[in-house]
């Protein structure tokens, strides 16, 4: 997997080996950073890292900082060897290895972008996880939720949220945009 953007475009990313991995795909990755528009001073969560890729990409187009959250060890320790292979600066970093609902209640800022695809095995993540950021006022006043889910999931509490884009990945996957 490669870093399709920015400073560190073209730069390999190591996945970990984790079976219900579902690394974001490049159309996917293209759509999303095509609609928005990473500024320096973005803030990014990217909760359910996975490996990690859309924040990197994040921080190759120039954000201010990326935290990455997962609970797999083996996303997590991708997640570490890929800071230390593009020798990213500490101070434009977090990255956490904790269940998502004790990290969501640590967030120690209010991020402009967060990057939320659970696993998919799990229709509930979605729900408590949106719940949680609206709950704790995570989400920056503007700031913006890209949620990547199945088509087939209905997620009663979107309606926190003004959905303003939804794209449609083909006939299994779509992608949501979320505003306060």
């Amino acid at each position: 997997m490669k870093i399709n953007f920015g400073k560190y475009r073209s730069k390999n990313l190591i996945v970990g080996k984790n079976q219900k991995m579902r690394p974001t795909q490049a159309i996917a990755k293209k759509i999303i950073f095509n609609l928005i528009k990473i500024k320096n001073e973005d803030l990014v969560l990217d909760l359910f890292a996975g490996t990690g890729a859309l924040g990197f990409e994040s921080l190759s187009l120039g954000a201010k900082k990326v935290i990455w959250i997962d609970n797999n060890l083996k996303s997590y320790q991708a997640i570490k060897n890929n800071i230390f292979n593009l020798n990213l600066d500490q101070k434009n970093y977090q990255v956490f290895h904790t269940d998502f609902r004790r990290a969501l209640k640590k967030i120690p800022y209010k991020p402009t972008i967060i990057f939320l695809d659970p696993p998919f095995i799990s229709e509930k993540y979605y729900y408590i996880s949106l719940k949680l950021i609206f709950e704790n006022d995570l989400l920056s006043n503007d700031g913006i939720i890209i949620l990547e889910k199945p088509i087939d999931y209905k997620i009663d509490n979107l309606k926190l949220y003004n959905i303003f884009i939804n794209k449609k990945l083909g006939v299994n996957k779509e992608i949501i945009f979320l505003k306060k």
